[in-house]
């Protein structure tokens, strides 16, 4: 029996981090999001902050926690070996570097402009899903940011190239992008368990081709449980994912047509067997695939229910 993911249950993943990378976070609700935090903070000399170290925390604890240095930290408040901090210690923060968001920016764009992973962005200026964020936000960079940045030179000099317009559509229906068997359907799975999309079981190496002309908005590996991931942009607002994938054929920004072979089955992120997990979305809402690929071959496939994994 294949045990596999179902990516996306109840926290969206990927319709996370669709907002993340396409940058849907420009509609106009989009609200500021608190600086993480554990208790007021205070100003303190030199443009830094003041806080109370909480029962449990260490010097390593707080640094990583509010984005600075683990040095900085220990000179602003002068500690000596072995650096322990007790509950009730006020601890002054260094002005940790931040990034205004700009007009077009996205999350993911601005973790790829510093050489950090989306994750810690995210979790140290307590965003939450779906990471929006508006023009004229303040983001704290984390640590390991400011040594990339100045490592690299001017972030401005690294800015990421907006991905190209995708082609218009090919045809009524999207096309199978796996010959494959369906081992998982969508929706519902039992244990408060949902599946935004359809897993399909094949050999590993089997061809996995787009399902309708597009551009590549995303190749990578950033999503615990995917694996391999890929998205595509297609025309009117619709997105196709693919996870679980062997080897990624196609990179960011790369136009691909229907039927192209963009990547091979395999067993990469929570996966014991060859599978690809698909989903089809239009904007970062899930739809049942099987109600929008071609009929001609859904009578080939047919559902098994099998173990989840996270």
């Amino acid at each position: 029996m294949a045990v596999h993911s179902a990516p996306m249950t109840r926290q969206n993943i990927v319709g996370a981090f669709i907002v993340a990378v396409f940058g849907l976070s420009a509609c106009s609700n989009g609200v500021f999001a608190p600086l993480a935090d554990k208790g007021a903070y205070q100003p303190a000399p030199g443009g830094g902050e003041i806080i109370v170290a909480g029962q449990g925390d260490t010097v390593h604890s707080v640094a990583r926690r509010f984005g600075v240095s683990l040095p900085s930290l220990i000179a602003a408040n002068g500690l000596k070996p072995p650096y322990f901090v007790v509950p009730g210690q006020r601890l002054v923060l260094p002005a940790p570097e931040r990034y205004v968001v700009r007009s077009g920016d996205t999350l993911y764009d601005i973790s790829r402009l510093y050489g950090v992973d989306m994750a810690s962005l995210a979790r140290i200026n307590n965003l939450m899903e779906p990471f929006l964020i508006v023009p004229g936000q303040a983001l704290i960079l984390p640590a390991a940011a400011r040594v990339s940045t100045r490592a690299n030179g001017p972030a401005q000099s690294r800015n990421l190239e907006p991905i190209p317009n995708p082609a218009p559509l090919a045809g009524g229906r999207f096309a199978w992008p796996l010959k494959g068997v369906v081992i998982t359907g969508f929706g519902d799975q039992g244990g408060g368990v949902h599946n935004d999309g359809i897993n399909i079981e094949a050999p590993a190496g089997t061809p996995v081709l787009a399902a309708e002309n597009g551009v590549v908005a995303y190749a990578g590996n950033e999503l615990p449980g995917l694996g391999n991931l890929l998205l595509i942009r297609h025309s009117d607002g619709w997105v196709t994912a693919y996870a679980h994938n062997g080897q990624i054929l196609v990179r960011r920004g790369d136009q691909v047509s229907r039927g192209q072979m963009i990547a091979t089955a395999g067993t990469s992120g929570s996966v014991l067997s060859p599978q690809l997990h698909f989903e089809i979305r239009l904007g970062t809402e899930a739809v049942n695939p099987l109600d929008y690929l071609d009929k001609q071959l859904a009578s080939l496939r047919r559902i098994r229910q099998t173990q989840v994994i996270f």
